[in-house]
């Protein structure tokens, strides 16, 4: 029991030695823990829930039809668009987009009517001079927004025509009854001769009905088939010249005509199907026709989050991360310049007991740090903490444990302080670009997400966020994999540590 006990001690020693040494530098620990939760509140307090305004000018020949209604497509699209004004002539729109004075230029079409008859679409010119991946994207979802709406309004204005046009469809279908109400008249009283005659003007006043309602109804049938007027139409239509047809052969001198009427009952009834799907045509809201669905975001969640919520958890991490391998760099170089490390070398410490005492030192103190932020972000932010906090603190804790062991990789390899630091930056440089706080992973190509999923702040934000937000309990394929780096890079560590320990 005396060696494990003595073990202890000498390990223990490190906890006093590693804290006072950080505690004798109170504006860095002042700045580890206010400057995270300053940054965070002024994120928090600056940052505003919306869209980039794009200052647009338009170019338009003179005197096209384009020039006078760019201005009003625009106003039913949101604020993304800040209308500049149209011109005619494209070099100087484009000259002040070079000087910045606008953000993109938009070349309307010339002669829309000739090209989109030509069987080819209209094509609107959309120019930027954006270098950020990002805004391009925007630029390009905002000029869909804006075709989208000519396209919406385009549409709305050929249904009201064919709104419109629904009352000469209406006096087809008059007709048409009328000359089937004759015809039935002519049978019962078995003349079929006049019988004839009304059967011919039937199939006449039948195709000038067809001809009438395609040209109303037409357009939409093509935009939508759940429409009662798209396909109930279609179907009546069709049965209505079935039927015309079939009463092409009345014959002198029959015994009967009762299945020349029942075509006429089935006439009849098809045209009062029209004529009902007429009067709903007619009542219908022309947006509503252009637009039939509509969706609404539903979050299964059960509450709101804010940006600063989202992105609170992963800040903690990052930083986290970069406080560790920063300490744990910092270390051993420190030991080496200072001449600790041969005290080190002749006492009865073990190179496991020195690094096991800086581990929980460095552990603890950073714990700490963790814990203090969680509270203002929690306490201080209002940032939700749906899940449980013992499974937040073994994740923090999991995270400073692996990224120590970067730490004291980089320092057993750096050869001085200014290396040390030089690594750090680079892993926290590295961690901002490939551990999803800037770029989503899914983003990343396969082998670079090799990278992502060696670095300890991808585990704690995807874990930290999923407590925090979701309420969920940590990933045990994400802790084992975190545990295990820890582990691997905590054994690099100590056969450093043991080949120093053991130079003389």
């Amino acid at each position: 029991m005396i060696n494990p006990i003595r073990s202890l001690i000498r390990t223990s020693a490190f906890w006093i030695k590693e804290i006072s040494e950080i505690l004798r530098q109170p504006r860095l620990v002042l700045s580890l823990v206010l400057g995270p939760f300053l940054i965070m509140l002024l994120v928090g307090m600056g940052y505003r829930n919306q869209s980039r305004i794009l200052r647009t000018l338009f170019v338009a020949e003179e005197g096209s039809p384009m020039a006078s209604s760019v201005e009003d497509y625009v106003s039913n699209i949101g604020e993304a668009i800040d209308f500049a004004g149209v011109t005619a002539n494209q070099e100087e729109a484009l000259d002040r987009l070079r000087r910045g004075e606008v953000d993109i230029v938009v070349v309307t079409p010339s002669n829309p009517e000739d090209t989109i008859r030509n069987n080819m679409q209209a094509e609107f010119l959309l120019y930027h001079n954006e270098v950020d991946p990002a805004q391009v994207g925007y630029v390009s979802f905002v000029g869909e927004l804006y075709v989208s709406e000519v396209n919406r309004r385009v549409l709305r204005t050929l249904t009201e025509q064919g709104q419109g046009e629904a009352s000469s469809v209406q006096d087809d279908i008059e007709a048409a009854r009328a000359s089937a109400r004759a015809m039935r008249e002519a049978l019962e009283r078995g003349d079929a001769a006049l019988a004839r005659q009304h059967q011919g003007r039937l199939s006449t006043e039948v195709s000038d009905l067809q001809a009438t309602w395609a040209a109303a109804f037409g357009l939409l049938g093509a935009s939508t088939d759940t429409s009662s007027t798209g396909a109930g139409g279609k179907d009546s239509m069709a049965n209505l010249q079935e039927n015309s047809a079939a009463l092409s052969d009345i014959r002198e001198g029959q015994a009967g005509y009762s299945a020349e009427i029942r075509r006429l009952d089935q006439i009849e009834s098809n045209l009062g199907e029209l004529q009902e799907e007429l009067r709903q045509f007619e009542s219908m809201n022309s947006g509503v026709l252009v637009n039939p669905f509509r969706i609404i975001p539903q979050s299964i969640g059960s509450i709101q989050i804010r940006v600063i919520d989202y992105f609170a958890p992963a800040v903690l991490a990052l930083l986290l991360q970069h406080v560790a391998v920063t300490f744990g760099a910092l270390s051993i170089v420190r030991e080496r310049q200072q001449g600790t490390l041969d005290f080190f070398r002749v006492s009865p410490l073990s190179a496991f007991e020195a690094l096991l005492g800086k581990f929980t030192s460095y552990m603890l103190f950073t714990g700490l740090i963790g814990i203090v932020l969680a509270a203002l972000m929690v306490f201080g932010l209002g940032v939700p903490m749906l899940g449980n906090w013992l499974s937040f603190a073994l994740v923090m804790l999991t995270v400073i444990f692996a990224s120590l062991g970067y730490g004291f990789v980089i320092s057993l390899l750096a050869s001085s302080d200014s290396h040390a630091v030089q690594f750090a930056m680079l892993t926290l440089l590295a961690s901002v670009f490939f551990s999803g706080f800037f770029l989503p992973l899914y983003l990343l190509a396969g082998p670079v997400r090799v990278v992502s999923w060696s670095l300890p702040a991808t585990y704690g934000m995807t874990m930290l966020q999923s407590i925090m937000l979701r309420g969920a309990s940590p990933n045990p394929l994400l802790l084992l994999g975190l545990t295990a780096i820890g582990m691997l890079l905590g054994l690099i560590a100590l056969a450093r540590m043991r080949r120093l320990f053991a130079q003389q």
